[in-house]
């Protein structure tokens, strides 16, 4: 369950920048958390969640996420029964483990309702600020929209839609309901999961390979490392990248984590080029919808649109 830079949006597209930004960036760089925990709208996705008509509490949207999760502190707070012997494999960006799991009979956000539902407990300081993860089991005949200039979620029933989006594009859904769309890195073919669970967009080896054999300028790297909910931390680092086209919207100059990571391998996107679109990009939009009952993606760009420059990245 899983989980960055100038930005120019266009319906014609951008033309391509000879060399990256003049932005310094130190040899080495912080930690990158796969669920983030600063409270930025740009690093985060959070629903008001009811668990057994009590609450409400925060869950992170993970769109990336099978499976819904709930922390190991909410657990104690409701005075849950924990179950080690039933356990879940839970996957994460770099690594999986078996959780010890809960039984509740209600989960209700918005239109979303579900029940007796038995979740895995997750622990950690991917957890330490939220009570849980929502992720898209349950939200197959639903449409969730992100309004991210009212900073509102809304969950839609079967007649909800990309009604207030700009930009709307089909996507294909693969591993029960991931959202995978068609986009361009520099001039290269991309698949891309929609993931809001991610706070940085990643690249698979694939699509790095195939950067560098037409962008000299994406070989400088600079180190840096994920971790995901399960705890896990792996190696990456951040190249340049020309830009990032998906439908008529196109961001140019910006930098991208790329590392061997085994959610792509997971998800059977380890020999052709992947990437995750993360909530840097995505939350940059005025608005987000995922329609699961149509297989349909939108966004509502914003007036003006900024994608962070790598000092965000480091902080």
């Amino acid at each position: 369950m899983p989980l960055a830079c100038l930005m120019a949006v266009s319906a014609q597209g951008a033309s391509l920048p000879s060399s990256p930004p003049a932005t310094a960036v130190p040899a080495q760089i912080g930690p990158e958390y796969a669920i983030p925990t600063s409270p930025d709208r740009i690093g985060r996705l959070v629903a008001r969640v009811m668990i057994d008509g009590r609450g409400p509490y925060r869950f992170l949207v993970d769109s990336g996420a099978n499976h819904t999760a709930i922390a190991a502190s909410l657990v104690s707070r409701l005075n849950l029964k924990l179950d080690e012997d039933a356990r879940l494999i839970v996957h994460g960006i770099a690594g999986s483990l078996q959780a010890p799991t809960v039984v509740i009979g209600r989960l209700q956000s918005g239109a979303l309702r579900m029940r007796n539902l038995r979740l895995p407990v997750l622990n950690g300081p991917l957890m330490a600020d939220i009570d849980g993860i929502l992720g898209i089991d349950g939200l197959a005949d639903s449409s969730m929209t992100a309004d991210f200039a009212r900073d509102r979620l809304v969950i839609a029933g079967a007649n909800g839609g990309v009604t207030g989006a700009e930009v709307s594009m089909p996507a294909h859904l693969i591993s029960r309901h991931l959202f995978v769309i068609d986009c361009e890195v520099g001039t290269v073919p991309v698949k891309a999961i929609i993931d809001t669970g991610s706070q940085r967009t990643l690249g698979n080896p694939a699509l790095l390979a195939a950067l560098l054999r037409k962008y000299p300028t994406s070989a400088a790297s600079y180190a840096t490392s994920i971790f995901d909910a399960t705890g896990t931390s792996q190696a990456g680092e951040l190249h340049y990248i020309p830009s990032l086209r998906f439908g008529s919207l196109s961001m140019t100059s910006f930098y991208m984590t790329f590392g061997d990571f085994r959610v792509f391998h997971f998800w059977g996107l380890d020999r052709r080029p992947a990437l995750i679109l993360g909530m840097d990009v995505l939350g940059l939009f005025s608005q987000l919808t995922l329609d699961y009952r149509r297989s349909n993606f939108g966004v509502l760009p914003r007036p003006e649109m900024e994608i962070p420059s790598i000092q965000a990245l480091i902080q």
